[in-house]
């Protein structure tokens, strides 16, 4: 009985490639290394107070079925996340002005820029080890108790071949 329940539970997590994607563990590995060795991963907000930081390997691997994001990894194969709760939130201008220069001199390169009353987004790429990465900033109020918003800094990648 207690090897039909492991083939079954064996199965529930089985993974299969993404088509046409190459990374390998080693390749993810570096990946998050290099990732968190980039001066745009450091950039921290003034009076931030560091609230998570986590990494994530997926392999280019997906679980048919699955629509969740932790579940159904798709293409991405190595992000870095750093959340930080700060005293307010940045218009965009102020998160351009803030974080802009750094970005660009660290040399990723412009995207997108978005923001409204709530917070503000940047988007900016880079190749990293052959490959496309992704940098996004945002601030966003949220009104906690303990903070008036979040800040955060995530780097995410992808092979280039995996769209």
């Amino acid at each position: 009985m207690a090897a039909a329940l492991l083939t079954l539970a064996a199965m529930a997590v089985q993974t299969t490639r993404w088509w046409g994607c190459n990374s390998t563990p080693d390749d993810q590995a570096a990946a998050v290394t290099a990732y968190q060795k980039d001066p745009a991963f450091s950039l921290t907000p003034p009076n931030g107070r560091l609230l998570k930081e986590t990494s994530n390997t997926r392999a280019c691997d997906h679980r048919p079925g699955s629509r969740e994001r932790e579940e159904a990894a798709g293409p991405e194969f190595a992000t870095v996340w750093r959340e930080y709760n700060v005293d307010r939130s940045y218009a965009l201008g102020e998160l351009i002005a803030l974080v802009g220069p750094d970005i660009e001199a660290a040399g990723w390169r412009f995207v997108i820029h978005q923001g409204d009353a709530g917070g503000a987004f940047l988007r900016y790429c880079k190749t990293i080890n052959r490959m496309t990465a992704w940098l996004e900033i945002r601030s966003m109020a949220d009104g906690a108790p303990d903070h008036a918003a979040t800040f955060t800094v995530l780097i995410d990648g992808r092979p280039d071949n995996a769209d």
